[in-house]
């Protein structure tokens, strides 16, 4: 019967050969490895992929994007969430979906934004003309003044826009110009067709800013 001296040294030997393999391959980790893309079911690589090219696009627009029925759609959302390659955030009454571990909070409150018509065009705006106030708003989009109202309060509370009060004026303003510019032009090259001329200047602008400082 081996000594006390050799059971000792087996022991350590078992229990750096152990440590060793669960550093390698932790047997009780809780992330086990994600199966690669090409493995996943063929609509839910199409989802994935609808959702990684339209960033903070919500449940609606994927089924209109891919022509596929509310329930398909919820379903592999889901099951991309449960895998960790996607993740979701809810604004009001809608859900957005953004490709996992690529942006970061304040860059999916902005791609939310210009997921939706009326919040985007009002964004638009707000860029081209600083310092616009609600009325003016109102008047260049062809939105009623209390729609107007309610998307200007979102996109505050979502620090996207800033509200500046002087008196009785209350005027809006953003400093996100290129960021919102360089996703627009990623993202919705229809919308950066229809306002090009427009959001090519500012885009060129802020990069000057940036480069200068």
């Amino acid at each position: 019967m081996p000594g006390p001296g050799i059971q000792g040294a087996v022991w350590m030997r078992l229990l750096m050969v152990f440590m060793q393999w669960s550093k390698d391959s932790p047997p009780f980790s809780g992330t086990p490895a994600r199966a690669p893309v090409e493995s996943l079911d063929p609509t839910q690589r199409r989802v994935l992929e609808f959702i990684t090219s339209h960033p903070g696009v919500h449940l609606r627009e994927i089924c209109r994007g891919l022509g596929l029925a509310m329930g398909v759609v919820q379903y592999h959302v889901g099951r991309l969430e449960r895998d960790g390659r996607v993740t979701s955030a809810r604004r009001g009454l809608y859900k957005f979906f953004y490709p996992a571990n690529l942006f970061g909070e304040k860059q999916r409150d902005l791609l939310s934004v210009l997921s939706l018509d009326k919040p985007r065009e009002l964004l638009l705006n707000i860029i081209e003309h600083p310092g616009i106030t609600q009325e003016a708003l109102a008047t260049a989009t062809h939105v009623s003044q209390p729609t107007v109202s309610w998307h200007l309060n979102r996109l505050t509370q979502l620090r996207v826009v800033e509200r500046r009060q002087e008196g009785r004026s209350v005027t809006y303003s953003t400093a996100g110009g290129a960021e919102v510019a360089s996703f627009i032009r990623a993202y919705h090259p229809t919308v950066w067709e229809k306002w090009s001329s427009r959001l090519a200047d500012i885009f060129i602008a802020y990069s000057g800013e940036g480069e200068e400082s």
